[in-house]
């Protein structure tokens, strides 16, 4: 099936159809390499990215904010199908869709499991990695880390509703999701600031509809619970790891699993969201890369 795009001739807007019908938000940012944006969630879209931390990367990409399939602004798969595999064929339709010959590749979060095997899989479509506070093991980062702090946060005497692992996981957070209507600072978690946390929520608000289907789905896909650092000693790309020393979400340690062979470590000072409010730390982190790996 051919793949087709649809402009809109007022922005850099458009919409690409898949090989399986799916309708893909894209925006297209920013001036130099092309580069395409993988976000987090999973399920969040691209749009927290695009409005919060845009200039960090615009400054020297041209960046394609794309929505995921059943993210945001984006279709879901009337078949449901949401592997990895799938995933990133859609990166691919979308870097057919522009003309663009090779593109690097900037993740957030859950987005590091899917760059990972992007790369692994297409290596010679991909000029370097930008990971930002990313996790390579989904399932370990939340087992060790996320569940850990919850747990932690409310002070819960009796966690075993949240840490037995014969309870499914996509159950275990289902609760956690019911525990967070409990307060109204569960934003310390993530955020370093309330205010930061405010700013996040409100890049969500104007919209009549978003789709929140793959992260409804995301946990149930043997996919997304493999550990992927098993693959980065293979993956000779350019590789940019930046983690938080206080990044309860993905964990604090998923830098260490990182094997890369090419591969840059940068630490900034904060949690999972500090691109909200310390963006200079992630500028440097990037400008080091360039000049490190001779990306231009």
């Amino acid at each position: 099936m051919t793949v087709f795009s649809t402009w809109n001739t007022y922005s850099q807007e458009r919409y690409i159809l898949t090989s399986d019908s799916v309708n893909l938000y894209v925006n297209v940012k920013g001036d130099g390499l092309p580069c395409l944006f993988i976000h987090g969630g999973p399920g969040q879209g691209s749009n927290y990215w695009e409005k919060l931390a845009g200039d960090i990367g615009e400054k020297h990409f041209k960046i394609i904010y794309l929505d995921q399939r059943g993210c945001g602004r984006s279709s879901s798969p009337i078949n449901g199908n949401y592997s990895i595999n799938r995933m990133i064929t859609d990166f691919e339709e979308v870097r057919k869709a522009l003309n663009i010959k090779e593109w690097l590749i900037m993740g957030h979060s859950f987005g590091g499991i899917l760059q990972t095997y992007y790369a692994y899989i297409f290596p010679g479509n991909i000029k370097g990695m930008l990971m930002f506070n990313c996790t390579l093991d989904m399932k370990e980062s939340l087992e060790d880390s996320y569940i850990p702090s919850v747990i932690d946060f409310f002070e819960i005497k009796y966690p075993a509703l949240y840490t037995n692992k014969s309870i499914p996981l996509v159950t275990r957070l289902d609760s956690i999701q019911n525990l967070f209507m409990t307060r109204d600072d569960v934003w310390k978690l993530s955020f370093s600031s309330k205010e930061a946390a405010i700013k996040f929520g409100e890049t969500y608000s104007g919209f009549q509809t978003w789709n929140t289907d793959f992260s409804k789905n995301a946990f149930l896909v043997d996919d997304y619970k493999k550990d992927y650092s098993e693959l980065t000693n293979k993956i000779f790309t350019p590789t940019l790891f930046v983690y938080g020393t206080n990044d309860k979400n993905v964990g604090v340690k998923q830098y260490l699993k990182a094997k890369f062979p090419n591969l840059l470590i940068f630490k900034i000072d904060g949690g999972h969201m500090e691109f909200i409010e310390n963006k200079d730390d992630y500028i440097k982190a990037i400008e080091s890369f360039l000049g490190r790996f001779n990306i231009n």
